[in-house]
């Protein structure tokens, strides 16, 4: 079957994307031309859960515990970890858009903005987002978690060399880490806002630039966005931790199946083989068999076999699938969760509705679809029940809002204790004027072969890959 790397798929256009958006989402289509502020307001309202079971209550404990146990790290007291912890699963909403990025770079800051508005809109004193740190240094040209744009100038984040930077994940522990703010750009001396920047960032050392990036974010957070309202980023790092807990209590609906003999990973993985086969090739892509395999920061995919978990590339590694095994590989991070592992345990499994972007809007749905399908396969119907009655459990929330203006220079213009001058500027637009070109869309062959496939009546939302979205 023919897919999105057909040379002859038409372009797409904004308006393409916004009324394929509105299609598949009806709701969001009602914000189009409405402020932006009243669509982050929708995205942050949550209404009681139509459904519940056993499996999906024990899974928000667990991912509490996680929330707080990470709340701790990052240095909150116990009382307001606590409270962070309570209010995922008052208001199970989380942000999953940006990868761990410092703050002030676009991707992320107008990102945190959206959310900013949403929960100021309903008055909540917590904010839990999901930044995976599964991802290079480098992720194209000049962008990724290691630069910068300040004063127009291109700035390495950590100070390191190529070799440095291309073949690692910014969880790797092989620091120690600093913020070094190398001008490239600028062969003598800083730039005023480089100079404003460096005395804002942590002064210390890291061992790792997930670590240097949250603490960082966090020193931000309070003094140029919101104090009132507790930032709580978790990464990979807090998401393996979770998978153990899961694996050590043998009531977690994940530790029942995960080994089972019900054959319920097995009708997972060929489930979303066989996606690949279909018209939503492309979207959920199985590159990795729930895991990574993880060499000093080197990420490789992992694939399932005969109860083992074996490297697919050259790279000597095997593991037994079994619970003891994958536990220990967790805790010394010879293994790491996948993305799809990672929506199992925040947000199918616990009921926590995710915000993502371009891709997410469509892969997510389809991860839902999937794990469904597997529970029907494997007789799971009360679970299956609960996650079929979920209510928006997946939303355009990442890239919303996008604007030409540099962060740190708009950030440093208003000054500290200014953010909601920031978000009355934003949220006055409406959502069609806020979201720029939707470069990350129009860019991007599978949605142009999405418009192409709906104009031609291969995928519609009447197809039942949808209706669990």
């Amino acid at each position: 079957m023919t897919g999105p790397k057909d040379a002859d798929i038409p372009a797409i256009s904004k308006h393409d994307v916004l009324e394929l958006i509105g299609t598949l989402f009806p709701w969001v289509g009602d914000f189009r031309r409405g402020s932006l502020a009243d669509y982050a307001q929708a995205a942050f309202h949550v209404e009681p859960p139509a459904s519940s079971c056993d499996a999906r209550r024990h899974a928000m404990l667990l991912l509490q515990r996680c929330i707080h146990r990470a709340a701790r790290n990052a240095g909150f007291a116990d009382h307001r970890a606590s409270y962070i912890a309570a209010e995922i699963a008052d208001a199970p909403v989380m942000q999953a858009g940006p990868h761990l990025h410092l703050l002030i770079e676009p991707d992320a800051y107008y990102t945190h903005l959206f959310s900013l508005m949403g929960l100021s809109a309903h008055h909540r004193s917590a904010y839990v987002s999901y930044a995976v740190s599964t991802v290079k240094f480098v992720e194209r040209g000049r962008k990724g978690p290691g630069w910068l744009k300040i004063g127009g100038d291109a700035i390495n984040v950590f100070g390191l060399s190529r070799s440095q930077m291309i073949p690692y994940s910014v969880l790797a522990q092989n620091g120690p880490y600093r913020f070094a703010l190398k001008n490239v750009d600028r062969a003598h001396g800083d730039g005023d806002l480089v100079a404003r920047l460096r005395y804002e960032l942590p002064q210390g050392e890291f061992p790792s630039a997930a670590l240097a990036i949250k603490r960082a974010n966090a020193s931000l957070w309070e003094r140029y966005f919101d104090p009132d309202i507790d930032f709580l980023q978790i990464d990979d790092e807090d998401i393996a931790d979770l998978v153990v807990e899961h694996l050590r209590d043998k009531s977690s609906w994940l530790a029942r199946n995960l080994f089972g003999k019900g054959g319920f990973v097995q009708c997972l993985l060929s489930s979303t083989e066989a996606l690949a086969d279909s018209h939503w090739q492309g979207w959920l892509k199985n590159t990795t068999d729930l895991f990574w395999g993880n060499d000093r920061g080197r990420l490789f995919p992992l694939q399932l076999t005969d109860f083992r978990l074996e490297a697919r590339g050259a790279q000597d590694f095997s593991l037994e699938f079994s619970a003891e095994a994958v536990i220990e590989a967790l805790r010394s991070r010879k293994i790491m969760p996948n993305l799809y592992l990672m929506f199992i345990v925040t947000a199918i499994l616990p009921g926590v509705r995710v915000l993502g972007g371009s891709r997410h809007t469509v892969y997510y749905p389809l991860m839902r679809y999937v794990f469904c399908r597997s529970l029907a396969m494997s007789g799971d119907c009360e679970l299956r029940a609960t996650i079929a009655a979920d209510r928006k459990p997946g939303i355009w929330g990442h890239r919303v809002l996008l604007d030409d203006t540099e962060p740190f220079s708009e950030l440093d213009m208003v000054g500290p204790g200014n953010i909601q001058a920031m978000l009355r500027k934003y949220g006055s637009l409406s959502l069609e004027e806020a979201c720029g070109a939707l470069e990350s869309f129009v860019g991007d062959p599978l949605w142009a072969w999405f418009k192409t496939g709906h104009n031609e009546g291969l995928v519609s939302v009447s197809d039942p890959e949808w209706a669990f979205s």
